[in-house]
């Protein structure tokens, strides 16, 4: 079970804090996060910000997906070379 980082320290610091180093937050640490926001429902802002992250972690991964859903993955397209 994931019980935090220094990244989810300092992310749930401050709100300040938070923006300084969302961008680098996995999707594990961000719901870990979230998790604990929302048992202290306190800072709405910051839940906000956080389920914005998961968000667009999730929309890269899925973009990823459909890219290689259509064009196939870079060992279909080309199996020789590399």
């Amino acid at each position: 079970m994931f019980c935090g980082s220094w990244r989810t320290s300092r992310a749930l610091d401050s709100f300040r804090s938070l923006l300084e180093v969302v961008e680098e937050l996995t999707e594990e640490e961000v719901y870990y996060c979230l998790k604990l926001e929302m048992q202290t429902q306190r800072r709405k802002t910051l839940i906000d910000r956080l389920i914005a992250r998961a968000a667009d972690i999730n929309k890269q991964q899925f973009i990823n997906s459909l890219k290689e859903k259509l064009n196939g993955s870079p060992e279909i397209r080309h199996p020789l070379e590399g």
